[in-house]
C-alpha cells in the first residue's frame, strides 16, 4: 500500500491515536503522508489533579512532536457538571465535514466500542466518509478491542520499523500509561504482526469501504 496520502483519524480522546496506530501515523510520515487527528472529546479540567487539561495538553504536544501529525480539538459542549457532552449533531457532522477536506483516508472506531465516546466517533465518520474518502478505516484499539463483536481484520500494517516511535508517544502521557500498560499495548501488536511473520509487529484495521 502507498502511505503517502493524507489522513484524517477521528478519535475521541487524546492517547486514542496513539494506542490503536502510533505506528501507522510514524509510517505515513516517514511515507511523506500526513495525518490530522480530529480529536472530539476536549479534556476536561475535573479528570484529577495529576492529569488536568493543561497537562494532557502537553502530553498531546509531546506526541504530536514525536509521531509528526497535527491535531485539531472540538469544542465540545459540557454537562451541567462540566464534563463533556459528546452527542451526534449537524454542528459535529459539520466541523468534521470541514476538516475532512483534503484528505484521502478516514480512520475512526469501531461502531461496536463499549465506550459511548468512540461510538460517537463511528458515526460521524460513517456520516462523512462516503462522499469526502476514498477509504474508511475502523481501528482496533486495545484494550477495548476485547469487547469487540464482528469485527473482521482485513488489512494489516506492518510497523515493526516504527515500535520503538510508538512507544515514546505512548510514553509521553505519562499520567495515563505505565510500563505494564505500554508492554500490553506491544505485545498485542507483536501478536497481530505474527501472521505476517516471525518477529513481524504490525497494528489491524478493518477497511469499511474502498473506492482506490
Amino acid at each position: 500500500m502507498n502511505f503517502k496520502k493524507n489522513f484524517l483519524i477521528i478519535t475521541a480522546h487524546p492517547d486514542d491515536l496513539e494506542m490503536a496506530c502510533g505506528g501507522l501515523v510514524a509510517k505515513i510520515k516517514a511515507s511523506g503522508g500526513s495525518v490530522t487527528n480530529l480529536i472530539l472529546v476536549q479534556p476536561s479540567a475535573e479528570i484529577n489533579e495529576k492529569r488536568n487539561m493543561d497537562i494532557v495538553k502537553k502530553e498531546l504536544d509531546k506526541s504530536q512532536d514525536i509521531l509528526g501529525f497535527k491535531s485539531v480539538v472540538y469544542n465540545t459542549p459540557l454537562h451541567d457538571n462540566g464534563r463533556p457532552n459528546l452527542t451526534l449533531d449537524n454542528n459535529l457532522v459539520t466541523h468534521a465535514e470541514h476538516v475532512a477536506q483534503g484528505h484521502d483516508i478516514l480512520i475512526t472506531h469501531w461502531k461496536e466500542d463499549h465506550h459511548q465516546d468512540h461510538r460517537v466517533c463511528y458515526d460521524v465518520g460513517r456520516s462523512i466518509a462516503r462522499k469526502n474518502f476514498q477509504q474508511f478505516w475502523c481501528m482496533d484499539e486495545p484494550p477495548y478491542n476485547l469487547h469487540y463483536k464482528n469485527f473482521n481484520c482485513n488489512q494489516y500494517v506492518d510497523i515493526t520499523d516504527f515500535v520503538e516511535t510508538k512507544i515514546k508517544a505512548l510514553q509521553s502521557y505519562d499520567t495515563y500509561f505505565n510500563k505494564d500498560s505500554i508492554d500490553a499495548i506491544i505485545n498485542y501488536n507483536r501478536y497481530r504482526g505474527s501472521f505476517l511473520g516471525a518477529g513481524k509487529v504490525a497494528e489491524t484495521f478493518q477497511i469499511m469501504y474502498n473506492k482506490i
